[in-house]
């Protein structure tokens, strides 16, 4: 077989979006806290944030569940909304909303980070011919992310990107790895995708037809029942090397990695 495309996840993968923070959603905290302050000085009548971020938090991991199943897409602005509704609020004008929305953005934006070797691994693989793609589970709109991939020169490298709330298509399910290999121009079979999330990137990826490779960079997943990605690197300056490997190999077993 000869790998034509490599598709990475976003955030854990190539830029890392905790800052101080050990779990999510309380990574989140930096975003509520812009919100508040926002719509507060807008004079709209708010809980005190502690309040507001705790309720944010609980709210968050539901309606996460309800987009990555594929009941109802989730954006930051709606995430707000339907904050302030379960106060039994009136809702501000839909120009204040967004307006909070990109200054919640913003702050976690803020603290973005790259993952170790990112640049390096992602300039290599361009050089060698491979085309490169994107898939990111998340709420926040495509060009937030773009514009972090640009801070750290990662951006021009890629022929395809694919951000979910932006088009309603979540990962675990095929959709959004296929979009993105429909942009690109590559079958499945001929194409890797590697991503921190087992259930998410791996799972995801191989009902999707991709050959999968877990970087397992944190202990923010825990993995399901079954999971065995193909391949399972320390780093990303593991990957060249494997995905060179992958090409000379006939079958998936040879580079299954400790």
């Amino acid at each position: 077989m000869r790998i034509e495309a490599i598709i990475f996840d976003l955030g854990g993968t190539l830029l890392e979006y905790s800052g101080g923070y050990e779990s999510w959603p309380e990574l989140e905290a930096p975003g509520f806290e812009a919100a508040h302050e926002y719509l507060g000085n807008a004079g709209i009548s708010l809980p005190d944030l502690d309040e507001f971020q705790k309720a944010g938090f609980d709210l968050l991991p539901r309606r996460w569940q309800m987009a990555t199943s594929g009941e109802k897409n989730l954006t930051v602005p709606s995430l707000l909304r339907e904050l302030m509704t379960s106060y039994d609020m009136k809702l501000p004008a839909d120009e204040l909303v967004e307006e909070a929305a990109t200054r919640y953005q913003a702050a976690v934006c803020a603290g973005v980070t790259p993952m170790p070797d990112s640049f390096q691994t992602v300039r290599s693989l361009k050089k060698r011919g491979y085309k490169l793609g994107l898939v990111s589970n998340t709420m926040f709109s495509g060009a937030m992310h773009i514009a972090d991939m640009r801070k750290y020169d990662l951006d021009s490298f890629f022929e395809a990107m694919v951000f979910s709330a932006d088009v309603n298509k979540w990962k675990p399910d095929p959709a959004p790895f296929r979009h993105v290999l429909e942009i690109l121009g590559v079958t499945p079979s001929l194409a890797v995708f590697v991503g921190d999330d087992p259930g998410a990137d791996i799972v995801g990826g191989q009902q999707a037809g991709l050959y999968t490779i877990h970087y397992p960079s944190s202990q923010r997943f825990s993995s399901p029942d079954g999971f065995e990605p193909d391949a399972t690197i320390s780093g990303l300056k593991d990957l060249p090397s494997l995905v060179n490997r992958l090409n000379g190999s006939s079958g998936h077993d040879t580079l299954a990695t400790p």
